[in-house]
């Protein structure tokens, strides 16, 4: 029955995906955890949460990379020909004019260069102004994607550490009904002894005993593997040992309150970030519907041209030249390209919305359902424990009668089959209420 409960908590696990206290360290490799520390560990070591760290940032050098595009660009250019051949060209005999006669000559100077500064500016440019503040809105959209996998990363480790602590209390139940059955067998064995009990009164609860070691080293190996994962949803190393400092007795489910009537959708950071995704369509639209208006720059640029005959003698001289204008450039008409454009930009827009409705549909009706899955889970585990405290009662009663000889072996293995799949409902009842109630905390948005 154990087995059962095993092949639950594995499936169950395959699921999961991924104020704060200073936690206690014994020795380097060494933790002692609760939840708390767990996930603080996890928030600065999960490898999810260290890669959207670095898209805040990334987001921050983009919006200086706006920034930037406004400020003075400076260029510097230059040149150096040798014209191997100098180009010719026919001009009109001057000395003769009506003469119609054309005389070849070569214009220019076989080695030339030149070196140029030149400073722009831009003065508007409707792009420019746009770009800066979407790049501001994309920076706190990924802000929110950060918040975002915080929550998913804080939900994955919580729902990993309770069932290491599902899997340690399976193994407490275990151990105990191990010590007790123990007990009982030495008992039947030596009245076994002395010819009061019979080898198949021995047998049976020898047959209950070693399925039950059975099932505490199956739990044992539950237990590493999900100390594996609640370690790997942290970010934590393998090798490193982790402690756990609660038990499920810590645990004050009767504390576990599923208020659904003060939520509001808006506090799901899901709806912050399309909000932003809507924000940032607008932005869009807009960018193309000033793509009608001109651009202007202004520019100011100071240079040397070299001319010689000889490139010894090229840089001997040189003479300067200098401008200072402004540049206008004004797309009237593009063909009916960024008409359909806007037209596009619209239709994204209102799919964003849409996308919002729906969103806003989609928490409540996930609201329900994990309330609903609390709710059902919790009542199980109020008639689980209640059931185990029952079986334990009942075991218990038997086996003092077995003891007095006014029940069988039969009874005694029979009790203790119910009292094992009592503590599974119970143990697996307990993981889903807690699991439940951590959906039912991010559905309405209180994990933060």
């Amino acid at each position: 029955m154990h087995c059962r409960f095993f092949l639950i908590t594995l499936l169950l696990l395959s699921g999961i995906t991924a104020a704060y206290g200073q936690a206690d360290t014994t020795k380097p490799g060494e933790y002692a955890y609760n939840l708390v520390n767990c996930i603080q560990y996890g928030l600065t070591h999960q490898n999810d949460v260290v890669n959207a760290r670095l898209d805040v940032k990334f987001s921050q050098e983009q919006i200086k990379e706006a920034t930037g595009k406004f400020l003075p660009h400076v260029n510097v250019n230059g040149s150096l020909v040798d014209n191997l051949k100098l180009q010719t060209s026919l001009i009109p005999d001057l000395t003769n004019p009506s003469s119609g006669v054309k005389i070849p000559v070569q214009f220019g100077t076989k080695w030339n260069s030149s070196v140029t500064g030149q400073v722009d500016q831009a003065i508007f440019n409707s792009d420019y102004f746009l770009g800066l503040k979407a790049s501001k809105v994309y920076g706190g959209l990924s802000e929110k994607a950060y918040k975002r996998t915080e929550i998913d990363t804080k939900v994955a480790i919580t729902k990993a550490y309770y069932a290491v602590l599902a899997s340690e209390e399976n193994i407490r139940l275990a151990k105990a009904n191990m010590t007790q059955l123990s007990k009982t067998l030495s008992d039947t064995k030596a009245r076994y002894d002395v010819g009061v009990a019979e080898r198949v009164d021995v047998d049976r609860i020898q047959v209950s005993y070693n399925n039950i070691v059975t099932d505490i080293e199956t739990q044992i190996r539950v237990l590493v593997y999900t100390m594996q994962l609640l370690k790997f949803q942290m970010g934590m190393p393998q090798e490193t040992k982790l402690t756990l400092t609660e038990t499920v007795q810590d645990l004050n489910l009767d504390a576990f309150i599923a208020d659904t009537v003060d939520y509001q959708v808006q506090d799901r950071i899901e709806y912050s970030i399309q909000t932003t995704q809507i924000a940032l369509n607008e932005l869009s639209l807009k960018s193309k519907k000033l793509g009608y208006l001109p651009t202007l720059n202004a520019y100011v640029n100071y240079g040397f041209n070299y001319f010689a005959s000889t490139f010894g003698d090229l840089y001997k001289t040189g003479y300067g030249a200098s401008a200072l204008g402004l540049s206008l450039s004004w797309p009237i008409f593009t063909g009916t390209e960024r008409l359909h454009q806007i037209r596009e930009n619209q239709i994204t827009l209102e799919k964003s919305k849409n996308d919002l409705d729906y969103l806003t549909q989609q928490i409540k009706v996930e609201v329900a359902k994990s309330s609903t899955d609390y709710l059902n889970n919790k009542s199980k585990f109020v008639t689980q424990k209640t059931n185990m405290g029952l079986t334990q009662g009942i075991y218990d009663r038997i086996v003092l009668k077995f003891g007095q000889g006014v029940a069988s072996s039969l009874d005694v293995t029979s009790a203790e089959n119910d009292l094992q799949q009592a503590q599974v409902n119970y143990v697996q009842a307990l993981l889903n209420t807690l699991i439940s109630k951590t959906d039912l905390d991010k559905a309405m948005g209180k994990i933060k």
